[in-house]
């Protein structure tokens, strides 16, 4: 029986003009909450990782106010968003805003966004989301705090109950959705690059140059670049002939890992199908071989008819009956055929 999940709600907190509220460490930034049942760790449980953005809401008592209070979210909910969400090469601006819809009015902080990002994107996704997102909030923001204080990659601690550090929080998360909407270049021949497929001979390393001139020729984008290399590492697997496409997307993980790696598995299903071609082919000229070597059988023979021995037997005549003439020379026919002119 599936065990049902209970989100736990963290104790509201008010800014600082209110004596703040201590809020376990433990209970935030997507940590398993101490008060989860403990025992085995199923798949389930393992998946299920509580977050705890913030969500602003009017607070009553003897200061009343704009108060904060932790909304729960697990990774669950996160990993049923992605099935849905898209995908970030084919479409960047569609996603961008399915994402910023589900992410909602909450403040995340840095260790439940990194959360986020890591179930919704492969490493080089991210990658490509954070250069874009920091050019961008550079570019808008001369005068600075630059990007790189806006977006670290180590834990800044930000404290939730900070004002200046919720403004981190959420500046952060503009950064993140600004990324996602420019993280791939926006190529008006970018669809042309990969409108190929490839051929049933064609080696998987004559297949990836080919994306590779392709992407250069149409979309102007660096094919060693990292946005380059995502490209094409996805429309390689995608594209590929379908014994090596199955046999590539069967491989865990196979978004995070490496094109090199991804070549060379798929130039071991390429050389053991032409390994089966060979030997098909061999074993068609082996049994014509064999074929050619047999003796070949001389038509059978007719037996001779066997000679009849004893006496010829007289011929009856046809007309009348009796042995030792023909019907020709038969006696009585020559007389009745007289009789028959005289009448």
């Amino acid at each position: 029986m599936k065990e049902e999940e209970v989100p736990l709600i963290p104790p509201p907190y008010i800014p600082p003009q209110a004596p703040p509220l201590e809020e376990p460490e433990q209970n935030r930034a997507g940590e398993i909450s101490e008060d989860v049942p403990r025992g085995p760790v199923t798949r389930q449980r393992a998946r299920q990782q509580n977050l705890y953005p913030l969500r602003e809401m009017p607070m009553g008592g003897p200061q009343p106010g704009i108060g904060f209070i932790s909304v729960p979210l697990n990774s669950g909910d996160v990993r049923d968003f992605k099935k849905d969400m898209g995908n970030l090469l084919e479409d960047p601006l569609g996603v961008a805003e399915r994402v910023d819809q589900f992410l909602g009015p909450n403040i995340y902080t840095w260790e439940e966004l990194q959360s986020i990002l890591g179930i919704l994107f492969t490493s080089e996704e991210k990658n490509m989301i954070r250069r874009a997102g920091m050019r961008i909030w550079d570019a808008q923001h001369v005068q600075g705090p630059q990007a790189d204080l806006k977006w670290p990659l180590q834990n800044p601690n930000w404290n939730h109950q900070n004002g200046e550090h919720r403004g981190h929080m959420q500046d952060l998360r503009t950064i993140i959705i600004q990324g996602i909407r420019e993280a791939v270049p926006r190529g008006q021949n970018i669809n042309k690059a990969f409108n190929e497929r490839q051929k049933k001979e064609e080696t998987p390393t004559e297949w990836l140059e080919r994306l590779r001139k392709n992407l250069q020729l149409y979309s102007g984008v660096d094919p060693d670049s990292p946005v380059g290399q995502a490209l094409l590492k996805t429309q390689f697997v995608a594209k590929s002939w379908e014994d090596i496409r199955k046999k590539l997307e069967k491989l865990d993980n196979w978004q995070d890992r490496g094109l090199d790696e991804l070549l060379r598995e798929a130039q071991k299903v390429y050389v053991r199908r032409e390994e089966e071609s060979y030997r098909k082919q061999a074993r068609i000229m082996v049994a014509a071989v064999q074929e050619g070597r047999k003796p070949s059988r001389p038509p059978p023979k007719t037996p001779p008819r066997k000679k009849q021995g004893g006496p010829r037997e007289t011929p009856s005549c046809y007309y009348c009956g009796k042995p030792g003439h023909l019907k020709r020379d038969c006696r009585q026919r020559i007389k009745d055929e007289a009789v028959f002119k005289e009448d």
